[in-house]
């Protein structure tokens, strides 16, 4: 009976790992939109940005001119950040981060 749970949790535990590796995106092309979860933006100016996750892995990213002011972000509040690639990223939105993906 101890051998039939164990295999079971394995097995529930591949699925769960196969299951968050296949929603990572690939690199799109230009022109294509792509997410940054779980971001606080640490450094900001006019025509750049740059954003840490909770693995303290930084990206800069330079701004066209659909980005809001650098003062719209807080400095310790966690965002998801909605982008499109391009010459420049194209701001499309961002939100509060789930609370659950804070510590991931």
């Amino acid at each position: 009976m101890k051998k039939i749970l164990i295999v079971c949790a394995v097995f529930l535990f591949i699925i769960l790992l196969t299951n968050l590796a296949n929603r990572v995106p690939g690199d799109g092309q230009m022109g294509t939109s792509f997410s940054l979860k779980a971001q606080k933006v640490v450094a900001c100016s006019e025509h750049e940005i740059v954003l840490v996750d909770p693995h303290q892995t930084a990206t800069r990213l330079d701004k066209d001119n659909s980005w809001p002011d650098c003062s719209s972000f807080q400095a310790n509040q966690v965002q998801d950040f909605y982008l499109s690639r391009g010459e420049k990223t194209h701001f499309l939105g961002n939100e509060k981060t789930a609370w659950w993906r804070k510590a991931m």
